[in-house]
């Protein structure tokens, strides 16, 4: 009853004619809670009855089901409904997706990418540090096919459709229904569990079990660097390949053949996610090494180094998991050298970065392919990718893999200097916090 007088209330207030949010998940008995949670908090209901009358954009609200609810609560000891205003709002916000996503927007091949409404600063910090405009808000990675590489929630499926899978926070994923419901702001989606909301690049690589990067970030002292950039992608290598190295190695921050030095050209300034790593470009870490992005069968390598685990969501932007230390590239052959024990052996064989204007490419960052209100995605432009090579733009020959920084004040500066990731604007959170 009190649900219902709310609706009437706020309905009566708009100019909205078409089917509210509240309205449209009500035919649904699996989302009762979601609009009990909706009641418990009117001024969120309020932004969504409101959402066409104030001219925002159309969106895609991903709408848990009770059993999402139910799942919560036994995995936290509290229901959802026991939070804050702000934390709920926060969590919403992360539900709500740019543009009105059509079934076949959600099952592209290589997955989909969507900024979200939620800006907050403990969780979105992908932006340019230097920037003085608005922040980025941050995304999700939307796929269509079964990955091993993040935890996926464990619900009883609401239907018999087949689903796809979400992934957030700490790399936590969620199943969605593959057919949209609608609404007067857009359309919704039903999934199984809340998204993660996302946390810093240390503590993201720890629920990826890259935990020997964050060992060598402590052992070099550049923890807090990290953590405090904004707009930050780290390819981190597994933990025996990194062990091996740090083990064996006992130059902590000396010259190109120290752990720090590695480290860091495993740093790329800008969000970049498996969407926007093309075939045939050339990228650079932070310190200015060139890596040459290769897709094979499926794959993405990053010089001979193979991406095994990839979007992580982190609150300043990405990780992805390495089977290897990337070797070093030379761009006039483009071949790669391994990485191995006998080149650390001998520093001397390390190169060093070549001059190189990184300024297409630390403006942009590698821009995310992004989505139009109707839910169209648009490829970003080569400028937005930030493609060093434009000849070799995905056209270019598959390399084959090969079998086989500088100081702390230096890594700390490359990891404190933020990107601006060229994606669309996205509208104020409809959420109220």
């Amino acid at each position: 009853m009190k649900l219902l007088l709310l609706v009437k209330v706020l309905v009566a207030t708009t100019v909205v004619h078409a089917q509210s949010l509240l309205n449209a998940t009500a035919r649904y008995p699996q989302l009762s809670n979601f609009n009990e949670l909706l009641s418990t908090f009117p001024d969120l209901a309020a932004g969504l009855l409101t959402n066409i009358s104030t001219g925002q954009s159309r969106q895609t609200i991903l709408v848990p089901s009770n059993d999402a609810f139910d799942n919560y609560q036994q995995q936290n000891g509290a229901s959802i409904g026991s939070l804050s205003s702000s934390d709920v709002g926060n969590i919403l916000n992360y539900h709500t997706l740019q543009g009105a996503l059509s079934s076949s927007d959600i099952q592209q091949p290589n997955g989909l990418v969507s900024e979200t409404a939620l800006r907050n600063s403990t969780y979105a910090t992908r932006e340019n540090a230097t920037d003085a405009g608005d922040s980025l808000p941050q995304v999700v990675y939307i796929s269509s096919t079964e990955t091993a590489t993040g935890r996926k929630v464990k619900a009883r499926q609401i239907s018999a459709l087949s689903s796809v899978d979400v992934r957030s926070g700490r790399g936590n994923e969620i199943e969605l229904e593959q057919t949209p419901g609608n609404w007067s702001g857009g359309v919704f989606f039903v999934v199984n569990g809340f998204l993660t909301l996302p946390v810093s690049q240390t503590d993201t690589m720890t629920s990826a079990n890259l935990t020997a990067f964050v060992r060598g970030l402590n052992r070099t002292d550049v923890v807090k660097g990290t953590n405090a950039a904004r707009g930050l992608t780290c390819v981190c290598p597994n933990n025996e390949a990194l062990d091996a190295l740090s083990n064996n190695n006992g130059n902590l921050t000396d010259g190109p053949g120290s752990l720090l030095a590695t480290l860091t050209r495993h740093g790329l300034t800008g969000s970049y996610y498996s969407t926007n790593f093309t075939h045939g470009d050339i990228i650079h870490s932070q310190d200015g090494y060139p890596i040459l992005v290769t897709r094979r069968n499926g794959s993405i390598f990053l010089n001979d180094a193979q991406v095994v685990g990839s979007n992580y969501i982190a609150n300043s932007g990405s990780v992805h998991a390495l089977d290897r230390i990337m070797g070093f590239l030379n761009t006039t052959t483009n071949q790669t050298t391994p990485a191995n024990a006998s080149i650390y052996r001998n520093v001397a064989n390390i190169p060093t970065p070549p001059p190189t204007s990184l300024s297409a490419e630390t403006s942009s960052g590698g821009a995310i392919p992004t989505v139009n209100s109707t839910g169209s995605q648009i490829a970003p432009s080569a400028t937005e990718t930030g493609t060093s090579n434009p000849a070799a733009s995905g056209n270019g020959p598959a390399e084959t893999p090969s079998s086989e920084e500088t100081s702390a004040a230096s890594l700390s500066m490359d990891f404190l200097r933020g990107p601006a990731i060229v994606g669309a604007a996205f509208v104020v959170g409809l959420f109220a916090l």
